[in-house]
């Protein structure tokens, strides 16, 4: 299982950092133009986005990944950084959120 690294929802983007089981780092970012993740640079490496959503399907994958039950306390950053941070290596995010915004 992976380790959250920062979280911020108080202050400007709500976002998170990840550090997977891989070592890799993801950068998860919610904000007006929807959901984006990176793979955050190791050295010699360049960034890279491994998945973006407008803010429709972002919400769609939200809902796909829990029961939210009315008056839940649950946010969307809560929600995929907690899907995020069991996935082993900055692929398995790829293909996991690829999926669901295809279902």
């Amino acid at each position: 299982m992976g380790l959250v690294v920062s979280y911020d929802e108080k202050f400007g983007l709500p976002n998170s950092e990840i550090e997977l089981a891989s070592g890799e780092h993801v950068f998860l970012a919610l904000g007006r133009e929807g959901l984006v993740i990176k793979l955050l640079p190791a050295p010699g490496a360049a960034e890279r986005v491994l998945f973006r959503a407008d803010p429709e399907t972002a919400a769609r994958i939200c809902d796909g990944l829990f029961d939210i039950q009315p008056g839940s306390k649950s946010t969307p950053l809560q929600m995929l950084v907690a899907a995020a941070v069991h996935l082993p290596n900055a692929a398995a995010v790829e293909r996991a959120f690829r999926s669901a915004a295809a279902s």
